[in-house]
């Protein structure tokens, strides 16, 4: 049965201009890259030089979100411009509900060819529908092994070469304008063992990451598209940090955002506005020539590609369902609301301990942050008396989201059980 959603995108995506006048989109989400991992968010500028120049190139965004800590979830919130919890994809692992629209198929109505290269991320489970993405060309990674990775039969089959030619092929060839979406499966885990470059373990999969990502450029630029593209990089959520992936701490949700339009975006301009992963779905629909539903959560970033001084959004909103991570039998959810200078973190199971992750104690129910005056999230003040009303504001923020998106608490979570059948054991 399709969704009001569904018919909402067929009468709504109508203002299509020219193809000549819409620019191509290059979507590239590296994996497990952390933010301060990255040169011109502060890490080694060695490690990360393409990353650094696209960059210096166009807009940085230092307050952008994953939607979640792991793979599939963010990646589902790029693909549709909604909430996880909303369009079912929110356990790790898992698929979307029958009748929400992606990527591929939203672009397509807006002609444009549609490429997918290296893994989708969004899966389609024994419970869940297997016609959301139909892009009309997905790219595999070839079957040679990334070097560095030959050492165990793990990292060879994970990290494979990217099969340039073909990528090129499809930027070349392409008549109408396209939409790649390209997912590297770097810098995750399996960590890389010494490269050419005599970098090892995260440092040789990091730069191993932007020397694909310049690859890619580089075949852009030869295929005389890079002036018409636009360029989004996102990491998919953090990693190799305390607190951070399975978790809503900033270290696993605050990624690396860029967006590169030569003539467009201005060179090396820095955008702090509050971002998230909702919000690419929108841009793309909105420079494409058109309307975004009602029913997407996220917001266009145009106004700030454009350079206006604006609030996009006044708060965002994170969410982490434990069942579906590889290995977890309990339920942990969590769930979180980001304002311009505060952060609540709610705990749905806090009796237990983290089942995933590197934080290994239990929490309090609530968690109230000042990130202003402490971005290390270190001194909880939901139970300060100075900051209750602040705390009241940022629950009913929460609360009214979860009504919106259709969260309920505990019981959403539990979902996940019925996408695994036999997989969690867990019982009530």
């Amino acid at each position: 049965m399709k969704s009001i959603f569904c018919t909402l995108l067929l009468t709504t995506l109508c203002s299509v201009v020219a193809a000549s006048d819409r620019p191509n989109f290059l979507v590239w989400v590296a994996d497990d890259q952390y933010l301060e991992s990255v040169g011109c968010y502060g890490g080694n500028p060695k490690h990360t030089p393409n990353i650094d120049k696209l960059a210096s190139e166009g807009m940085r965004f230092t307050r952008a979100y994953s939607t979640a800590s792991v793979c599939t979830p963010a990646r589902s919130a790029l693909y549709t411009g909604m909430y996880p919890i909303k369009n079912g994809a929110h356990p790790n692992h898992s698929g979307l509900k029958e009748g929400i629209p992606s990527m591929p198929n939203i672009m397509r109505k807006l002609g444009y060819k549609t490429g997918l290269v290296g893994k989708e991320g969004v899966h389609k489970a024994p419970t869940r529908p297997t016609d959301l993405f139909t892009w009309d060309v997905r790219i595999p990674h070839t079957k040679v092994t990334i070097g560095g990775a030959e050492y165990s039969e793990k990292a060879a089959k994970k990290h494979r070469v990217m099969d340039y030619k073909k990528i090129g092929k499809f930027m070349s060839q392409a008549q109408e304008p396209f939409c790649l979406f390209v997912a590297s499966s770097l810098p995750h885990s399996p960590e890389l063992t010494r490269i050419e470059n005599g970098l090892t373990g995260y440092e040789a999969s990091n730069w191993t990451t932007d020397r694909q990502f310049g690859k890619c450029l580089e075949l852009l630029k030869e295929a005389g598209k890079k002036e018409n593209t636009v360029i989004v990089f996102v990491s998919d959520n953090g990693s190799n940090t305390p607190r951070s992936k399975y978790t809503l701490f900033e270290p696993g949700v605050n990624v690396p955002m860029i967006i590169h339009w030569p003539g467009h975006v201005q060179a090396s301009s820095v955008s702090h506005a509050l971002v998230d992963f909702t919000d690419v779905m929108p841009t793309l629909i909105e420079l494409g020539g058109g309307i975004s539903p009602r029913d997407m959560d996220g917001k266009s970033l145009l106004p700030l590609m454009n350079g206006e001084k604006i609030a996009v959004r006044k708060d965002l909103f994170l969410s982490f369902t434990c069942l579906g991570v590889k290995g977890v039998k309990q339920p942990y959810p969590i769930r979180s609301v980001v304002s311009e200078k505060y952060k609540l973190i709610h705990y749905l199971n806090p009796n237990i301990l983290p089942p995933k992750g590197s934080v290994k104690t239990r929490s309090p129910e609530y968690l109230l942050f000042d990130l202003e005056n402490d971005p290390s999230e270190l001194n909880n003040l939901a139970e300060d008396e100075h900051h209750q009303a602040v705390l009241k504001d940022m629950l009913g923020r929460l609360n009214r989201w979860k009504a919106e998106v259709g969260d309920r608490g505990m019981e959403t979570e539990l979902e996940a059980i019925k996408m695994f059948p036999g997989e969690i054991d867990y019982q009530e």
